[in-house]
């Protein structure tokens, strides 16, 4: 009898203990709106979720990586840019220059234009982006891109890597263009050193239009703004392609960011009428256990005699 009775109240307090351990973790459920609290809950459902927060982790990193590539390659289009201005406006001083009619007043003053000119180019090829780095310098971030020699040349100090940036799971995007290749790369001269001889030249009182020495550094200068033109245009096309191609990932990557999201939450998703709906019963189912079991433990001999 002691031993039955014993049973009776361990099996009872089990299945009460078993009960509010059970609506416990529906309450907890109901508070978080989500049916997986711990992988016990539905194993599968855990693999797929954990496996979509992995793809979702990834993607977002892309995506951020592309934004960051694409604000650094805007702002290198938009230096290169402000460059092919500057040697449009050089373009018009030589034409000026070599024009007959000019004085030596003239060309002094034409002289000190492109000083300004030149002056601004090498403050561009020589940018930094938000971080204090040379964009035109390679990886040699830390190094400006162009600098007078002890000659008084102007030369490039950086080098001609390329970095890349993992823009999907089997894409890497070139993140940045060196001076080196669309400046010192020409068949003619750079057009930083062959502005300085020009502007040589036009301070010279001794030297003007009708002179074979001045005519064709003239002409040397327009022949190296053709190639430096070309090759800064092409830079900003490659720039442009680039930039085409990020805003097609970025939009791939931003459908996969939403699908990633709609399986995560409808995988984590509660019923939630269905889960009030066990929480309701089990509180019922508990309160007549608490009841009956009160009845019971008081079935003894003794109330009989």
């Amino acid at each position: 009898m002691r031993v039955a009775m014993l049973n009776m109240y361990t099996s009872n307090i089990y299945s009460m203990q078993s009960s509010l351990s059970t609506m416990a973790h529906l309450e907890q459920q109901m508070a978080s709106s989500k049916a997986i609290l711990r992988p016990s809950d539905d194993p599968i459902g855990t693999v797929k979720v954990l496996t979509s927060e992995r793809h979702l982790a990834a993607t977002e990193q892309y995506i951020d990586n592309i934004d960051s590539l694409s604000s650094s390659l805007e702002r290198s289009e938009t230096y290169l840019s402000g460059m092919v201005d500057l040697q449009n406006r050089m373009r018009e001083i030589s034409l000026l220059a070599a024009n007959g009619s000019s004085s030596a007043e003239d060309r002094a003053a034409y002289a000190s234009e492109l000083t300004e000119l030149l002056e601004s180019m090498v403050d561009s090829v020589n940018a930094k982006d938000e971080a204090g780095n040379y964009l035109f310098s390679g990886n040699l971030t830390n190094t400006p891109a162009v600098a007078k020699d002890a000659s008084g040349q102007y030369v490039y100090q950086g080098d001609n890597n390329h970095r890349e940036v993992q823009t999907s799971a089997n894409a890497w995007t070139e993140a940045n263009v060196t001076a080196g290749e669309f400046m010192f790369a020409n068949g003619s001269m750079d057009i930083l050193n062959q502005t300085q001889q020009l502007i040589d030249a036009l301070n010279d009182p001794a030297q003007g239009p009708g002179e074979a020495g001045f005519d064709n550094l003239v002409s040397d200068m327009m022949t190296t703004l053709n190639d430096s033109m070309d090759s800064f245009n092409a830079a900003i096309t490659d720039i442009g392609g680039k930039q085409n191609s990020l805003e097609l990932a970025r939009g791939a990557h931003e459908e996969m960011v939403l699908f990633n999201e709609e399986v995560i939450g409808e995988t984590e998703a509660l019923d939630y009428p269905s889960a009030v709906s066990e929480f309701q019963m089990r509180l019922t189912a508990l309160q007549v256990s608490q009841q009956s079991f009160v009845k019971i433990s008081q079935l003894t001999l003794f109330n009989h005699l």
